[in-house]
């Protein structure tokens, strides 16, 4: 795990694994959308920090997902904001720079109060200094220290003693090992019992061959147009291997699915891109039905969209 940090701060740092061009949003994606969606977008830009930028430029139309669900949230609090009169609680696990959670909370003027974890000093730099508000906080360190005990314990975290109205787990669980049964049980303790959460994982498949193929759309059709084919290749040497680097506790599909189940009454497959999947899971099944309501069809052209009709149910 210490060799996995020290190459993630180095991306942080745009030492290593520095894309050559911003990434845009799809001009088709906008244009399907609303005008609020433009001006979320307008907004997210301004926020996104280092880390965040490679991370953009490195999943396919992870920034029109990250549109998506942005909007669907802040719409979201609005709804549930007038069932509780409270303000909603949001924590995302590994959030980088909390790009996203800081453009939910200034989007929605507070409305989304937002934690993020990060152990890494180049994330913490980059929230501070792109924080336009009072809405978010930024914990640095690991999930691992995110406990009710510990909720309860921060004078600076009271908004979250009670726990979570929403948690979003960013690609995060492969990095330390593969038990997901343990490590989704270990989350759910900051949930509210009503609560949602969302799970974006990098999944094997039982066909090696279409996983290679979904690998080499990425790289050719997507993160060709961000970083040099050496660059690629570097990533794809050094810290794609499976069981080792980024993949050391990468799971299968079913292996990821079984787990959410154990724990969440509903289970849904709301986003899928190549080998990225995307699952939303709560054992409310109105609080879950009314964020489906509210969310838009995904945005994924082919050849990255293995399944046209989401959300799924599991």
């Amino acid at each position: 795990m210490t060799t996995t940090r020290n190459y993630l701060e180095q991306i942080g740092r745009l030492e290593i694994q520095v894309p050559n061009k911003v990434v845009e949003v799809d001009p088709n994606f906008l244009s399907q959308s609303d005008s609020d969606m433009s001006r979320y977008w307008s907004l997210f830009k301004e926020n996104v920090g280092r880390f965040s930028w490679h991370y953009h430029a490195t999943v396919p139309f992870i920034t029109e997902e990250s549109m998506r669900l942005g909007m669907t949230m802040c719409k979201f609090a609005e709804w549930l904001s007038v069932q509780r009169n409270d303000n909603i609680k949001y924590y995302e696990i590994s959030g980088a720079d909390a790009v996203h959670g800081r453009t939910m909370a200034e989007y929605s003027n507070g409305l989304i109060r937002t934690l993020t974890d990060s152990p890494d000093l180049a994330n913490k730099e980059d929230f501070y200094r792109l924080l336009k508000h009072n809405y978010s906080k930024l914990y640095h360190g690991s999930f691992v220290d995110i406990t009710p005990e510990y909720l309860a314990s921060e004078p600076e975290l009271e908004w979250f003693k009670d726990g979570f109205d929403i948690v979003h787990m960013w690609m995060t669980l492969q990095f330390y090992c593969s038990d997901r049964d343990t490590q989704i049980f270990y989350i759910k303790k900051v949930l509210k019992e009503d609560g949602i959460i969302l799970f974006k994982e990098k999944l094997l498949i039982p066909d090696q061959e279409q996983y290679q193929r979904n690998e080499d759309n990425k790289d050719k059709l997507f993160k060709s147009l961000y970083f040099s084919e050496e660059v690629i290749e570097s990533k794809r040497l050094n810290a794609l291997v499976k069981g080792k680097g980024l993949g050391v506790g990468q799971v299968d599909f079913e292996t990821c699915v079984t787990a959410i189940k154990k724990h969440f009454k509903f289970v849904y497959l709301i986003w899928n891109c190549g080998n990225f999947y995307e699952l939303a899971a709560s054992d409310n099944e109105l609080m879950i039905s009314k964020f489906l309501e509210i969310l838009p069809p995904p945005y994924m052209p082919d050849p990255f969209s293995t399944e046209k009709d989401l959300p799924r149910q599991l």
